[in-house]
């Protein structure tokens, strides 16, 4: 039988969001998993890690994210390389833009057999970097979560919104501005900073926020909210849609990035960018009954695309495809 890796980053608890969908996936996939010797910094230890994997014993390697380089050390036939999002990028200017676009992107992109990637936004924004030969597979993330469907009576008095997310692109700040006024428990999930407790105080907010929490927590939180505001400014894929969803609650969103594409009809969706437009979609879901039932019903259908059986069964197709080619 042949013998694929799954190449995952060294682990590392600050980040574990690329963990939690392939180890999601591993128990319908033909693979094996292997953890780099090394974190991902200096040239020491990346050139180590090529090494490291260029010593597998592989037909078919997988890199799986973020260690976008080790494609340059393999052979050309035998590589897939899965390329969440380009957000390093935007957060980047001048010549460490250019060198993170070289080594992380064009040459490595160049040198894969196969790009999959998590959502046609993010295909699109690879190939406005570059006319890419390589072939480049959307190939959606499943719901990570063990969430069941728990209807809950909506809160319309003072609803719990549930927030999720304190980078820069989570967009805290305009939903703390949008929430004025809004008579509601706001529940976030992340590290806030001072301005964020700033705004949070002058906005009269009444709220709580957890860091570091398990997925038992996270569940629980889906369950214990009435509403969730998960209004990015820029978003690969938005995994806390889909969550939301499976749940049964109901979800607003952005209306750019790959929000629409994930939320598929399930969500209300609004201008991040519009601090109005967030208040407003807000207020429209707390006195509107009939269109959160609506978006909750098409919500619980929509998560049916992301079950791990299914997405798992994309990626396999994906490596018969190569390694036909290659025996």
């Amino acid at each position: 039988m042949p013998l694929i890796h799954l190449i995952y980053r060294k682990s590392n608890t600050a980040f574990h969001s690329i963990e939690n969908v392939f180890n999601t996936l591993i128990p319908y996939l033909k693979v094996k998993k292997v953890e780099l010797p090394y974190t991902s910094a200096g040239f020491l230890k990346r050139y180590r890690n090529i090494a490291f994997v260029k010593k597998l014993n592989s037909n078919l390697i997988h890199i799986t994210g973020h260690d976008h380089y080790l494609v340059l050390g393999l052979p050309r036939k035998k590589t897939i390389l899965t390329i969440h999002d380009i957000e390093v990028l935007k957060r980047n200017t001048g010549l460490k833009r250019y060198l993170l676009k070289k080594l992380w992107f064009d040459w490595p992109i160049n040198r894969a057999a196969y790009v999959s990637t998590i959502s046609s936004f993010s295909k699109n924004e690879l190939l406005k970097l570059n006319n890419y030969k390589t072939p480049i597979q959307v190939i959606h993330n499943p719901i990570t979560l063990p969430i069941t469907y728990t209807p809950k009576a909506f809160n319309e008095d003072c609803p719990t919104i549930l927030h999720i997310g304190t980078k820069p692109n989570k967009n805290l700040n305009r939903l703390l501005i949008a929430l004025k006024d809004v008579k509601c428990k706001l529940i976030i999930i992340g590290k806030l900073d001072n301005n964020n407790i700033k705004l949070l105080e002058e906005n009269s907010i009444n709220y709580s926020s957890k860091i570091n929490i398990s997925n038992e927590e996270m569940i629980q939180a889906y369950i214990n909210c009435d509403m969730l505001c998960f209004v990015s400014t820029y978003e690969g894929f938005g995994l806390p849609i889909i969550e939301a969803q499976a749940c049964g609650r109901v979800v607003i969103t952005s209306n750019n990035a790959s929000m629409p594409e994930i939320a598929n009809n399930g969500a209300l969706l609004v201008n991040p960018l519009d601090v109005n437009d967030i208040k407003n979609g807000i207020n429209l879901l707390i006195n509107n009954s009939k269109l959160r039932e609506e978006l909750i019903s098409k919500g619980i259908e929509n998560v049916k695309r992301f079950q791990p059986e299914i997405i798992a069964n994309q990626y396999q197709q994906l490596y018969d495809s190569i390694l036909v080619k290659t025996f």
